[in-house]
């Protein structure tokens, strides 16, 4: 049965996948793939789907409780960026110091734009959409191919800011934190050096793409997105006013954190909005509006998040699981590796970085930490871990985020697999070293 279990599992995992990938609702997929693990595990499936423990819908109200506030707080904060002007102001001011002084430069300066605003939390769809209408003359004047744009826009946001670098309000950061029980700078060495070894690799390659393109021939095609470009004369905040609610955001979960402030992320982020609804209300129409257009966003990612890790939940409940989970555990390469693989593994099954930690954080945590290890490194490797197997092709981020940038996954994914997954296991296997050496 246990065998069967597992083949139940595998099943309806591709089944998870694939509809992820063809575009069906997650929700709905969700719900039929936890029936179909339930089934081949033997479990009573009521009891599986709306059972009062270690079900579908425990695990998804779960994430939703611990989670919400998270969403909310970054969604209405993003909207308030995006409304207002703020994150175009921070964009203008990046590449109009970029200029068209070369190729390579404009690309770092995208990347730039965007490690700021997901740093402090801001949706990369906000940061990205900011940011577009100012790239594309910037391409056509230096003739770099659009395509580069994904490479650069990766680095930027879908690497190191995903949970590496220390103090970053990111979903699977602030989960994994506060699974572990940690503070949300803890493992500062090892993020720090795990960022710059993720911000090199990819510099690296991003310079490799663009001598591989130039000597290809490829140059910048002019598209319909080129033709529908409009000046925006609209009034928006300086650059200083801009970056304001996003420093004092990460001024405060970082100080918070070195003083051990409970819950220090959700009182940032409430500072952050109050603070955006003062600074940016000549700039706002209706703050009612960006409000309730913020919370409304944050629905979506919450809910189909949430969903992923109702799967997971239904999932570690299996006896198929436990067979799954025995040979990751005893693996060879010690606790740290074991975590790493487990995350990364969850990740790139549910296609979401966040998702996978969620379900960690709930249900695989307690025989990690009671093997001893450092309980800041474990959450740093499992977040960092989890965001790297969140990158692979079936995941929705990826699909809309090469959807707005009217790029694909056939000419573009290559950038995405090489930074967020290629650059960012280099910075990995190097913070797995270093915690099993102790240096945290």
């Amino acid at each position: 049965m246990e065998w069967i279990g597992v083949a139940g599992i595998v099943v309806g995992l591709v089944f998870f996948v694939i509809a992820a990938m063809k575009g069906w609702n997650v929700l709905v997929t969700s719900i039929v793939t936890a029936i179909i693990i339930a089934i081949t595990n033997g479990m009573d499936i009521a009891a599986a789907m709306v059972g009062n423990e270690s079900s579908y819908v425990t695990g998804l109200a779960g994430f939703v409780q611990k989670n919400i506030f998270i969403f909310l707080g970054g969604a209405i904060l993003g909207e308030f960026m995006d409304k207002s002007g703020a994150a175009k102001s921070i964009a203008h001011a990046i590449m109009g110091k970029v200029g068209s002084k070369g190729a390579y430069l404009v690309l770092l300066g995208i990347a730039a734009v965007g490690a700021i605003l997901t740093y402090a939390g801001i949706s990369m769809f906000v940061a990205m959409f900011a940011l577009i209408p100012l790239a594309r003359p910037m391409f056509k004047e230096c003739n770099i191919p659009w395509h580069l744009f994904c490479a650069a826009w990766t680095l930027g946001a879908c690497s190191f800011t995903m949970a590496m670098i220390p103090g970053v309000p990111a979903v699977a950061w602030i989960n994994a934190a506060n699974g572990c029980g940690v503070s949300m700078t803890a493992a500062p060495i090892m993020g720090i050096v795990g960022s710059v070894i993720a911000i090199v690799v990819s510099c690296i390659y991003i310079k490799f793409a663009l001598k591989r393109a130039q000597a290809k021939g490829e140059v910048y095609e002019i598209t319909e997105a080129d033709a529908v470009e409009q000046q925006d004369d609209k009034k928006i905040p300086n650059l200083l006013v801009s970056l304001l609610p996003l420093i004092v955001l990460i001024g405060v979960i970082i100080g918070g954190s070195i003083v051990g402030i409970a819950n220090i992320v959700y009182i940032a982020m409430i500072i952050a909005v109050v603070l955006s609804m003062i600074l940016f209300a000549s700039y706002i129409p209706s703050q009612r509006d960006v409000m309730g257009n913020g919370a409304k966003n944050a629905l979506g990612p919450v809910l189909f998040t949430s969903a992923a890790v109702g799967v997971g939940t239904v999932a570690a409940a299996a006896v198929g699981f436990q067979v799954i989970q025995g040979a990751i555990f005893n693996m060879p390469g010690g606790t740290y590796v074991s975590a790493a693989t487990l995350s990364a593994v969850l990740g790139g099954v549910m296609g979401s970085g966040s998702g996978a930690v969620g379900i960690i954080a709930t249900n695989f945590l307690d025989p990690y930490l009671a093997t001893g290890v450092d309980p800041a490194a474990l959450a740093k490797i499992i977040a960092t871990a989890a965001t790297i197997g969140g990158a692979l092709p079936n995941s929705g981020a990826m699909f809309g985020m090469l959807a707005a940038m009217g790029l694909n996954h056939g000419n573009s994914y290559k950038h995405i697999a090489a930074i967020s997954i290629g650059a960012g296991m280099c910075a990995l296997v190097v913070m797995i070293l270093m915690a099993t050496v102790g240096i945290i």
